[in-house]
């Protein structure tokens, strides 16, 4: 038997077993021994009872089977629910071996083992693992499967199927979290190292100091610092691989601007990609004027039909830009003439496959930015082939945002200027000519709970007359689309509402706008809550968000209670880890590595650190590293390439 068999060559795995298998990502031999259970039950386990003895009489009571055994301390009773098959396997006289719960007597339910004799039973054979399942298969028939391959397996993954005890397993379990954190450690360490040995499409020799006196505001202590370890990156040898976080609002995109900048002085061209065209056009309005000050020519793309044959030119013979924004279409779309730095705004909204396409472009410098912060420890474990730089700061004359969570729009609430109905708050800041956001969660209504767009923006209009209202959604053209972005920009005496999905989510930016109300607001994450509530709060009047859900689900109540309790991204970042775990945040698909099988960044974080320090150890040493390959293409095999190791 090899590893690399498939299920099927084991006595007991058909087409249905196979096929229930396939969807726990099960295919051969190894990925069987690699579903590992998630824990065991053992005879001694607190809140089990242990029955040993003999069967002194059995009964049935319709298809409820009764059985008595006779044990050293006395008869204990028995009984099984729909047994038709435990009653063929019992009968008076026989030995028996039973572990259920402390549920009271009789023990209903319990796993047992009979024999002509009892001293041929053996206590240990009632221990049982617990595997992840789906429908078609059980835990008692992948362990029966896991039994057949067990030959072909190390002593540690032999230990974690087929314990001796409980502390057997979890010392088992806990070596093998090292081990899987370890080896992804080690292979993002080389991945760090084999980049900064090969030389960058441009070395920086100049970062002018008067760059920063093009900005007309005054850049915090945070953002200084972010643009110094970014210089010292771009006037290095490898190319610059580095994560800018920051709360909303902070001035990633300041930062960015500053290394676009530095990088035109040297002769090279920036790159700044976005998710969205809505995001590109705001950092495109955003940030032109800067470049134009500082004698850079920007250019925004958008992407459109590619002709027949290769690059889209769209730019004349001769005219280079020195910065262009727009959609990853733009890395295929364009003929660079010298790409030297890419910059990726939202960087966990791109995977490592649209990664890849960078290179094609030799070995730019990439800077990617998030508005979804991360605790600092896990950033630096987690990403651990990517320097990390943190903007705390806000930019000087932000308010925090009065955050409430409300029924219904002509709720009364606390603020910091007493008891005032949300409606009150509406009808107040829309005839000081502010802004009001109003977000749902989806286009159309799904369900009598879920308001579509269009029929909130008639609600609005309707309670709030002398208010012009209009929506906004991904289904309208982009002409509409830039319609509604044009008059939402545009002054006006009394007020305006926007009635969007969450499209607004990031690259819209209106200082004006002071208060966002985000309808069903317990179907949306905590991350995404706080993203959207960044969309106001960015000028220097008070501004407020309403959380609109009168759900019953805890988890949706928590989320609402944790974005009433604090207005900080990092803390916000904290408690969404703790209610439903890192996710796709941190997941290993952000590196093309496999998604890990046993470890959790976040619970074994002790272990993340220790493999850490172990694996770049590891890896400064090269002569080192021979040992560890073959392991490494095991697990991670083509994937290993994508960052030019092996």
């Amino acid at each position: 038997m090899k590893l690399t068999d498939s299920v099927t060559t084991l006595q007991g795995c058909g087409p249905k077993r196979a096929r229930a298998l396939g969807q726990l990502g099960v295919h051969t031999i190894d990925d069987l021994l690699h579903h590992f259970p998630t824990g065991w039950v053992f005879p001694d386990d607190p809140g089990y009872t242990l029955v040993r003895g003999t069967v002194a009489s059995v009964a049935w009571i319709g298809s409820i089977l009764s059985c008595r055994v006779a044990t050293e301390c006395g008869i204990v009773p028995l009984r099984w629910y729909n047994a038709r098959g435990v009653g063929r396997m019992i009968t008076k006289g026989c030995g028996i071996i039973a572990l259920g719960k402390s549920m009271g007597s009789p023990i209903v339910n319990p796993k047992f083992r009979v024999a002509p004799i009892l001293d041929q039973l053996n206590i240990a054979d009632l221990k049982e693992p617990t595997y992840p399942l789906v429908s078609g298969i059980s835990s008692r028939e992948i362990s029966r499967l896991v039994r057949q391959a067990l030959g072909t397996a190390g002593e540690n993954i032999r230990r974690l199927h087929d314990p001796a005890s409980k502390e057997e397993f979890d010392r088992a379990v806990r070596l093998e979290k090292y081990q899987e954190l370890f080896y992804m450690q080690l292979a993002l360490a080389l991945r760090s190292k084999h980049r900064k040995q090969k030389s960058s499409n441009l070395l920086c020799m100049l970062t002018p100091h008067e760059l920063k006196d093009y900005f007309p505001y005054q850049l915090t202590d945070d953002q200084h610092r972010a643009m110094q370890d970014i210089s010292e990156d771009l006037c290095g040898y490898g190319a610059m691989n580095r994560l800018l976080q920051g709360d909303v609002g902070c001035g990633k995109t300041a930062v960015a601007a500053y290394a676009a900048m530095v990088v035109a002085c040297n002769g090279g061209q920036t790159a700044i990609l976005c998710p969205t065209q809505i995001l590109a056009e705001q950092h495109y309005k955003s940030l032109n004027g800067l470049f134009k000050d500082a004698g850079l020519k920007c250019e925004l793309v958008l992407s459109g039909p590619r002709p027949t044959g290769g690059a889209q030119f769209l730019f004349p013979d001769g005219y280079r830009p020195d910065v262009v924004i727009g959609t990853t279409a733009i890395l295929g779309d364009l003929q660079w003439g010298n790409l030297a730095l890419v910059v990726i705004d939202e960087q966990h909204k791109f995977g490592v496959e649209q990664r890849a396409v960078l290179q094609e472009h030799g070995n730019p410098h990439i800077l990617m930015m998030t508005a979804t912060p991360i605790p600092r420890t896990l950033a630096m474990t987690a990403f651990g082939d990517l320097d990390v730089s943190t903007i705390q700061e806000m930019p000087p004359g932000r308010m925090p945002v009065e955050t409430h969570w409300i029924y219904d729009i002509s709720e009364v609430v606390e603020s910091d200027q007493g008891g005032i109905s949300v409606s009150a708050v509406l009808e107040r800041e829309l005839s000081e000519g502010h802004q009001v956001y109003v977000v749902c969660p989806r286009i159309e209504a799904l369900d009598d709970e879920m308001r579509a767009v269009e029929e909130v923006a008639r609600e609005y209009a309707a309670i709030l007359p002398d208010a012009s209202v209009s929506a906004l959604h991904g289904r309208m053209s982009r002409a509409e689309k830039q319609y509604v972005t044009q008059w939402w920009e545009t002054p006006r005496e009394y007020g305006k509402i926007l009635v969007s999905t969450t499209v607004v989510e990031v690259g819209v930016d209106c200082p004006n706008a002071t208060v966002m109300v985000i309808e069903g607001a317990e179907r949306f994450g905590l991350a995404q809550l706080h993203q959207l509530r960044g969309r106001v709060g960015r000028g220097s009047d008070q501004s407020y968000c309403f959380l609109l859900s009168d759900t019953d689900s805890s988890d949706g109540r928590a989320r609402l209670r944790a974005m009433e309790s604090t207005n900080s991204g990092f803390d916000i970042a904290e408690q969404d880890i703790k209610l439903r775990g890192p996710g796709d945040l941190f997941s290993t698909r952000q590196h093309g590595l496999p998604d890990m099988r046993i470890a959790d960044i976040v619970e074994d974080l002790d272990l993340l650190v220790q493999a850490r320090k172990a694996a770049q150890a590891i890896a400064k040493n090269g002569g080192a590293c021979t040992g560890y390959m073959e392991e490494l293409k095991h697990r991670y095999g083509d994937t290993l390439l994508l960052g030019g190791i092996g």
